[in-house]
């Protein structure tokens, strides 16, 4: 019986340890070996100094933009929330400029420092609107008058005269403030060819210049986004200004054809970092 007890004992032992090894052959894993991927720095932001050195002349200047300036409800009933600014809070920012000792500043001014390297006053700051939009005159410009400020509107010339858009008289009746620029004829991106772009950009110019507006030529890249094209046609019309929708404060003379601006919206201009 002992002999027997051994001999089950045993080949109890025997099968566990072949299970075991069984079992340590299935789970066995061959590691895959991993690279380390190299990682790619952050790009450093060029400071002023070396902006200045290489597109130079450049200065701060806070180019605000702005769409709508529309009553909370009429936004929401045309779904345009995302665009708008309640003329309360406009209001509001225009004290803050006031109050901080801000200086706003016009189209002629910044081109100025441009071209002969007039200097621009302390805490320079630009107001500009897009598109062209009927609540501008309605509801901008007598805020705009309260305080004396200048302020650029870019228009789509063939949007003016439609339902929510200005007309060309609404123009004229804004010109001791409000500078006029070019945003196309139709609103149109700066994608496409360049004899599309030249009819775009053309139309708009000769319509403006005709009715007395964008003696300087300025302009405004709907969408926000520049191209090679029309920035090649924008020279061919004698455009030497023009503005992105590219966030940014600092405006440099050999990059004035792609200038940065803040958006801002319905909120405390301190949240727009001014």
């Amino acid at each position: 019986m002992v002999f027997l007890g051994i001999i089950v004992k045993f080949k109890v032992s025997s099968h566990k340890i072949k299970s075991e090894e069984k079992q340590s052959e299935e789970i066995k894993i061959t590691p895959t070996i991993i690279t380390t991927p190299t990682p790619t720095p952050t790009p450093r932001p060029i400071s002023f100094e070396e902006m200045n050195a290489q597109y130079g002349p450049c200065a701060y200047v806070r180019v605000l933009m702005y769409h709508h300036i529309q009553d909370e409800e009429v936004a929401k009933k045309r779904n345009q929330k995302n665009l708008n600014v309640t003329p309360e809070f406009f209001r509001k920012h225009l004290q803050y400029l006031k109050d901080k000792s801000y200086n706003v500043i016009g189209m002629a001014d910044l081109k100025n420092f441009f071209d002969n390297g007039t200097s621009l006053p302390k805490n320079p700051v630009m107001l500009t609107f897009d598109d062209g939009y009927k609540d501008n005159y309605e509801k901008m410009y007598p805020i705009l008058k309260e305080f004396g400020y200048k302020a650029t509107i870019f228009v789509a010339t063939g949007l003016l005269e439609n339902e929510d858009y200005m007309s060309w008289a609404d123009l004229k009746n804004m010109t001791d403030l409000v500078y006029i620029g070019n945003h196309t004829w139709s609103h149109h991106a700066s994608t496409g060819s360049a004899q599309v772009l030249s009819q775009e950009i053309g139309l708009a110019d000769k319509q403006l210049s005709e009715s007395g507006f964008n003696n300087i030529k300025i302009f405004a890249y709907p969408y926000g986004k520049p191209s090679s094209t029309s920035e090649d046609v924008l020279k061919s019309k004698g455009y030497e200004i023009a503005f992105t929708t590219t966030h940014g404060n600092i405006l440099c003379k050999k990059k004035s054809l792609e200038l940065p601006r803040i958006r801002v919206g319905d909120a405390p201009l301190s949240n727009f970092g001014l």
